[in-house]
């Protein structure tokens, strides 16, 4: 009754799946029983060192998380906290709510990918209204050696769902006390009048992290007082205004000016291609710069006719911007 209601496919068996997603008993029966199989794993390098390993699955298995995905996970809702790796929301969404308080504090959650388990994820498919034998089904096809990994399509949106009692227990004792809270993946950020307050709550906010089953990286607590510049999931937040800052803005003007040295023959298509990643990433963050840098490359086209900068489509940056989800304070490029 509950899955009718909320418009999810009925699941209670291997069969039920087989015949609701098309795909052969034997195939889903495999993925299932030699799951690990199916998983390449690597490691890509942090920004502030050590790696985080990535477990991609195979293009099989990759198919039927994404077919979980978009007719099971995506069509439930998260907690009004959560604006990360959703639909129409980005990193401007996160930031945006601490535009104009005076203190900050971020904390991040320590391997927080692998601190969600196949119990928890068995949990949240049961709690959604599936039996206990096609909970455990689509669990085991999201998961991989027990947890949850950072590379299939289901983990993000398995993530903010396991973690809405996370967000709704922070709401419920921060809210009370006037101090703002959002959540981008694993980044939690709080924002208040001082940062008195936001110390009085970092221990029971801590409790209640540790009680759902996850951990606060220490080294990465910080607090930011009214005297330094607020940084919110890579943008630049002020009294008024939440964007890519001056210095990141200087920073893309200098890539974009150093396609002049080219001739419009010669320009890099790779050095090409960052740049207008970095102009995407503008576009969505932060609309008013991404004006100013129209005009800049506007005059940069009229004074260098012959250049490599003739080749940088720019007419995109005058539109109205799209909503879409950013994983990062940059451009992956």
């Amino acid at each position: 009754m509950r899955l009718h209601l909320l418009g999810l496919p009925s699941i209670s068996s291997i069969d039920e799946l087989s015949d609701t997603t098309h795909l052969s008993k034997s195939l889903i029966f495999r993925l299932i029983k030699y799951n690990d199989k199916f998983y390449r794993v690597y490691k890509l390098p942090k920004r502030n060192g050590g790696y985080r390993e990535i477990a991609q699955p195979s293009k099989e298995l990759k198919a039927l998380q994404a077919w979980i995905n978009r007719n099971i996970l995506d069509r439930l809702e998260v907690s009004p906290a959560c604006k990360g790796f959703e639909r129409d929301t980005s990193i401007l969404d996160n930031a945006t709510p601490h535009v104009g308080s005076n203190a900050v504090l971020i904390l991040d959650i320590e391997d927080f990918f692998p601190s969600i388990t196949a119990n928890k994820v068995c949990s949240l498919f049961k709690r959604i209204g599936y039996p206990s034998q096609a909970a455990a089904i689509l669990a085991k096809l999201c998961t991989f050696k027990g947890r949850l990994p950072q590379g299939s399509p289901a983990s993000p949106k398995i993530a903010n769902l396991v973690c809405l009692r996370l967000d709704l227990r922070i709401l419920g004792y921060v809210g009370k006390r006037g101090i703002v809270y959002t959540r981008y993946a694993d980044d939690l950020t709080f924002s208040g009048p001082s940062t008195s307050s936001l110390l009085k709550l970092l221990y029971v906010v801590k409790t209640i992290i540790n009680d759902e089953g996850f951990e606060i990286n220490n080294y990465k607590t910080r607090i930011i007082g009214p005297s330094r510049q607020h940084k919110i999931t890579g943008l630049i937040v002020n009294n008024s205004f939440a964007g890519i800052g001056h210095r990141q803005m200087r920073v893309i003007r200098s890539k974009v000016h150093r396609l002049c040295k080219y001739d419009a023959y010669s320009v890099p298509q790779k050095e090409l291609n960052h740049v207008m990643g970095w102009l995407a990433f503008v576009k969505g963050v932060d609309t008013k710069r991404s004006l100013i840098l129209y005009r800049y490359i506007q005059g940069l086209k009229e004074k260098y006719p012959d250049s490599g900068i003739q080749k940088l489509k720019i007419d995109f940056l005058l539109n109205k911007p799209s909503k879409r989800s950013i994983a990062s304070g940059e451009p992956d490029l």
